[in-house]
């Protein structure tokens, strides 16, 4: 039995005034309540990196000159109105008192005000399609209880604001391309290109499912091709119009140059490999629920955490999918099928390549499971009326309190790393010593964020003593982040010579939480850069040619040892 478009979409005559009716309060109190929470959990996180990876110290750092001089700040192609824009939020939070001069922490308050406009985008949407308030809140609060969505809008992770804007364009494309017009393509077009503007990587995943609406919502062949040349004709207006604005600024590119910049595509964290595939299935699961009841002493949680999360996500698409083929005739169907769908599948092979496991790779590609959780809402509601609402909105507030509680764990490590940083250069003199490290450990973030940050390569460093940079490191793995090519034998012998490089410059060298570290700590930091045969090589190195004796051993921090060549080497 085929089910009528109108028991799942709106109504298309039912458009006047009682379809905006509590739109603008619903939107403020959205808008201002989302706000609220999120600040409330930054405040009681005190954690802005919140436990992942060291970007947000590395982008405060660089959004440094965007704020206290941004006509001479440099431009970063792949994310080229990203410091523009967060640099002008951080000199306003500064005029506020907002965590004034430090950026670190004020990236938070910013990407809590992204996602809560984000939110507002999922209520218009939702509300748009299905002309159901109950429903659209509901909505909105699925998308904020989902564990990547909350985790990344309390942080300071550089995603957010590219994420809202693109998930707006998605949103509009859901919509307007069930009727397209050369108006409609190009608008989403345009807002879809400021969105990649702020990340370039956020193009690939959405741009097939874009051009894949807009071909199948259009039956005429000719107009197919009109309306997916309009479309590329405005990402390119986009790009020569960013280019020309900011012509003559520091490090400014050109519009070929901002279409394709190129960040990451050879690299080490990218082409496809087993290991990615394993790591794909905590990325989905993460995106959902956070890890705490997977990482509980005494629970089986780890199996239980991945089968029951994804089977859920796979619930949702089931029915959402089944109650978008029966509506398959309408071209509301298929452009929310192709422009959410097509994204999750594009996206989940363009993560194979880069980091599937990491929230920022996931954040848009799932997009599609707020937008099936809203698919879901309406047959529950004409089921079971508000009964049914209540009940799924129920499993959202159990889903954010669940994930809240997953945060707990990470609760004061801002102040606790930047202590044990404090312990360690108070133990080891930064102006007479090199640092050996792990580039993904917090230690390493940390430190930068004290002390500054630096290449993991001491090439430039002069002779011991050395006030500046205060922070000299040997990244572990800093050789296979910046020469991928070299071969294992290369990134070996790579390793030994910047450590006895820095013995005749006559530093010290503390090695920080490796010289104890088993296989599993190490392939948690890098498995998907570092191959565990490659890491062997380049830990068992350090042990056969030097020795260690103990330096400091600290709660947070971990054992530090002071390195020392072994005698006849």
């Amino acid at each position: 039995m085929v089910l009528s478009a109108a028991l799942l979409f709106a109504a298309e005559t039912a458009r006047p005034s009682s379809r905006k009716r509590g739109y603008l309060p619903d939107l403020t109190l959205l808008f201002a309540g989302s706000l609220a929470l999120l600040i409330a959990l930054i405040l009681w996180l005190d954690n802005a990196q919140g436990g992942i990876t060291g970007n947000g110290v590395f982008k405060s750092i660089e959004l440094a000159p965007w704020i206290a001089d941004p006509a001479h700040a440099p431009l970063y192609p792949s994310n080229y109105f990203f410091y523009p824009v967060y640099g002008a939020g951080c000199r306003l939070l500064d005029l506020l008192g907002v965590f004034a001069g430090d950026p670190r922490r004020q990236l938070t308050i910013l990407n809590a005000v992204s996602a809560s406009l984000c939110l507002c985008v999922v209520y218009l949407l939702v509300r748009r399609l299905t002309d159901d308030r109950a429903i659209a809140w509901a909505a909105g609060l699925f998308h904020i209880a989902c564990n990547d969505v909350l985790f990344l809008a309390i942080i300071n992770e550089d995603i957010m604001p590219s994420y809202t804007v693109m998930f707006a364009a998605m949103a509009l494309a859901a919509l307007w391309f069930a009727r397209p017009t050369a108006v409609r393509v190009v608008a989403v077009s345009l807002l879809f290109s400021i969105g990649w503007l702020f990340e370039w990587r956020l193009m690939f995943p959405t741009l097939p499912a874009m051009l894949a609406g807009l071909w199948l919502c259009e039956t005429r062949l000719t107009r197919r091709f009109l309306w997916i040349g309009l479309f590329l004709i405005g990402m390119a207006v986009a790009a020569l119009a960013a280019a020309l604005i900011t012509r003559g600024h520091p490090n400014c590119a050109g519009a070929l140059d901002l279409l394709w910049t190129g960040k990451a595509v050879v690299s080490a964290w990218s082409g496809y490999s087993w290991i990615k595939a394993y790591y794909l299935t905590d990325g989905l699961a993460a995106y959902l629920m956070g890890m705490r009841f997977a990482q509980t002493p005494g629970i089986p949680g780890w199996d239980l955490w991945r089968i029951f999360t994804i089977g859920s996500e796979i619930a949702v698409a089931v029915v959402a999918l089944r109650l978008l083929w029966r509506a398959r005739n309408d071209n509301r169907a298929r452009a929310v099928a192709t422009v959410f769908g097509g994204t999750l599948v594009a996206g989940q092979v363009f993560n194979l390549y880069a980091q599937p496991h990491d929230p920022q790779m996931q954040l848009n590609v799932m997009a599609w499971l707020t937008v099936g959780w809203a698919l879901v809402l309406v047959p529950a509601k004409r089921r079971w009326a508000r009964r049914g609402v209540a009940t799924l909105a129920g499993l959202s507030v159990l889903l954010l309190a669940y994930n809240v509680w997953s945060l707990a764990p990470q609760r004061g490590l801002d102040s606790a790393w930047l202590g044990a940083i404090d312990r360690l250069g108070a133990k080891a003199d930064p102006s007479r010593t090199v640092f050996v490290i792990h580039d993904f450990d917090w230690a390493s973030t940390y430190a930068a964020a004290r002390w500054g940050k630096v290449d993991p390569e001491i090439d430039d460093v002069g002779p011991a003593p050395q006030a500046v940079p205060k922070f000299k490191r040997i990244g572990l793995i800093g050789g296979v982040l910046m020469h991928p090519a070299r071969s294992p034998e290369q990134q070996v012998a790579a390793l030994r010579q910047q450590i006895d490089h820095a013995f005749e410059l006559g530093y010290d060298v503390a090695i920080v939480r490796l010289w104890d570290a088993d296989q599993y700590f190490l392939d948690q930091l890098s498995a998907t850069v570092v191959s565990p045969p490659l890491m062997e090589r380049l830990v068992g190195m350090l042990h056969h040619d030097y020795t260690a004796l103990p330096l400091m051993d600290d709660p947070i921090l971990g054992k530090v040892y002071r390195l020392q060549k072994v005698a006849g080497r």
